[in-house]
């Protein structure tokens, strides 16, 4: 049988990228050229040039993400498969059979309860559906403290007892966190990897439900020109507003992105690290990471491995796909703002360092140019603002505010189409976005409120963005002066910011904020209206940082996911004794194996 509707054809790549190239070329060239019409009467002085290359670069950038999601919200109204282009899902009756598969769920110093929630909500689940014979499951433990060890392994013996023989579950210590969580799945890999086909892998706070699952193993069975099959994580479970803006978020505009990315990379999509089915003879042949030369935060282990194991996969022929139409994935994410940053500062690292791969040898193109988009998604940070400050600048040092007060005075014929241009680019996707879902059946009987969530959290970013531009360059800053982001266990708990901290963590910004603010206010008034929208975010970061670490409130949705019940949930919580208990290690997996021997990953210093 050859399962010929689950095997994935991507019919007209190359002609689907040429043609979402030249839409995202002639977009940034009208941009470039009305900016242009804007500042060119009376000749161009070198501070109007430099900001007139930034804006290059980044509405360039601005640009790329502007089709990805067009494309992704036309293909869902079209009822079109992004890699297939078909009308039609796999169908049942041609379904592949399961095979052998790990679920591995790498945890360093995590929160047990939490651990135990996701393990138990997946596995009950997938028991569900009646084929869990096909799987095993890993706590791949590279905690540091004796105590929280202990308290896994008290866990493990809990979940053991509760399912009984329904349940294999292996638990595995390692001595140290050599080489972090990629370490941490090679060790794995060549301890048992011989013994499965496959394994999921999850991160300590994933959910996912055993339908997925069933399904990526199927898709997996059906090509085997795949090497990795990424779902689109939802996140789920925060009540705190952040979470809250965040989830909708996702749940409104993740998909639409993820369309947009499977229809013109096709085979070369990238991999998050998590909620994903992995070959595992194609990752211990392909996906063996060196360290980068010289010294972290630029230098050292790869923070973020899984882009780079992905650009492996394609270098070594093998295919990486993203299904988004595959639901039932979700993750948890933290409650707050400052621990948020930690996450977003340890992946700026690793984006950074993506750019010292673009050189290397063998990438796909579509692998360079995903390295590059990430790069650019923090380094255009510092962009926007060196071109904020040139225009600012420019205005300042010429009389009477020079060109800058003239181009904001502009007559309309000049300056609307700049203006409609950047609006259309920024937000177009994301308004229409909204309509699609709230419209979709899984708005279904809460379209009002999904508006109002999708409009709120539309303002919320609004007021976010700018913010984020000036952190991003903070961060980058710091990594450039030789400060690692480190890798810290994830924060994922609702930890309300009191207003001390909220204002010893925010008060520079909003110090140096207010100053700009009353500079521009002095020397070129006239500006300060069309930077007040860059402006505010900063200026009210210590109220930022305080409001939305605080409980949401009733109006603000949940997520359809959420709302319709689709979230794995364990409704008798498993939870891991906080206290040491005496312990008789459990048996691992290699008791249950016939030994046989180990095949190590290849390891490969021009990979990098």
């Amino acid at each position: 049988m050859t399962h010929s509707s689950w095997h994935l054809m991507q019919p007209g790549l190359t002609v689907r990228r040429l043609v979402l190239m030249m839409l995202v070329w002639a977009t940034a060239a009208a941009g470039l050229h009305a900016f242009w019409r804007l500042l060119a009467p009376g000749g161009m002085q070198p501070l109007e040039w430099a900001v007139l290359m930034l804006f290059a670069i980044t509405f360039t950038t601005s640009c790329v993400a502007f089709w990805t999601m067009m494309t992704g919200i036309l293909l869902r109204l079209a009822g079109r498969h992004p890699v297939t282009l078909s009308r039609h899902g796999p169908d049942a009756a041609d379904a592949p059979p399961l095979a052998r598969t790990a679920l591995v769920m790498p945890a360093y110093n995590e929160d047990m309860p939490g651990v135990v929630h996701c393990l138990t909500a997946t596995w009950r689940s997938l028991q569900e559906t009646g084929e869990s014979g096909y799987f095993d499951c890993f706590l791949l433990s590279d905690s540091s403290d004796p105590d929280q060890r202990a308290r896994e392994r008290d866990a493990v013996a809990r979940l053991r007892a509760r399912f009984g023989n329904g349940l294999r579950l292996f638990y595995r210590a390692r001595p140290d966190n050599t080489g972090r969580k990629p370490g941490n799945i090679r060790d794995f890999c060549e301890r048992w990897g011989a013994h499965y086909e496959y394994m999921i892998v999850l991160d300590a706070d994933s959910r996912m439900t055993g339908e997925t699952i069933l399904t990526l193993v199927r898709r997996m069975q059906a090509n085997p020109q795949a090497g990795i099959l990424q779902t689109v994580p939802l996140p789920v479970g925060q009540r705190t507003i952040l979470g809250r803006f965040q989830q909708l978020a996702a749940s409104l505009h993740a998909r639409h992105i993820a369309n947009g990315l499977a229809f013109w990379q096709g085979n070369s999509t990238n991999y998050w690290g998590h909620n994903a089915i992995v070959r595992v003879a194609d990752f211990q042949a392909c996906c063996g990471l060196s360290k980068l030369p010289g010294k972290p935060p630029l230098g050292g282990d790869i923070m973020s491995h899984d882009y780079v194991e992905a650009g492996l996969m394609r270098r070594h022929g093998r295919g990486v796909y993203v299904l988004p139409e595959i639901g039932g994935s979700f993750e948890g994410m933290p409650g707050n703002f400052v621990d948020d940053l930690k996450r977003e500062r340890r992946w700026c690292q690793g984006n950074l360092q993506h750019l010292r791969l673009l050189r290397g040898r063998g990438w796909r193109p579509v692998t360079r140019l995903n390295f590059l988009l990430g790069g650019l998604a923090y380094v255009n940070a510092p962009l926007w603002l060196l071109m904020i400050a040139a225009g600012v600048l420019d205005a300042v040092l010429s009389p009477d505010a020079g060109r800058w007060v003239a181009a904001a005075s502009s007559p309309a014929q000049l300056l609307i189409p700049l203006l409609g241009l950047s609006l259309m680019v920024l937000f177009g996707p994301r308004l229409l976005g909204i309509l699609v879902t709230a419209a979709s059946p899984e708005g279904a009987g809460r379209r009002v409120a999904l508006l109002r969530g999708g409009l709120l959290e539309l303002g919320f970013g609004i007021l976010r963005s700018p913010l984020m531009m000036v952190l991003y360059t903070g961060f980058i800053v710091r990594l450039l002066t030789g400060r690692p982001a480190g890798w810290d266990t994830g924060v994922r708990g609702r930890r309300q910011i009191d207003a001390g901290q909220a204002w010893r963590l925010g008060w520079p910004i909003a110090l140096a904020t207010a100053a700009v603010a009353l500079l521009v206010a002095t020397a070129a008034p006239a500006l300060l209206p069309w930077l007040l929208p860059a402006l505010v975010g900063p200026l009210l970061f210590p109220l930022f940082l305080q409001l939305t670490s605080l409980t949401a409130p009733g109006w603000l949705p949940a997520t359809p996911a959420e709302a319709q019940g689709h979230v794995p949930m364990n409704r008798h919580a498993v939870t891991a004794s906080p206290r040491t208990s005496p312990w008789r290690e459990a048996q691992t997996p290699a008791e249950h194996f016939r030994p046989m021997p180990l095949q190590p990953l290849s390891w490969r210093p021009d990979g990098v």
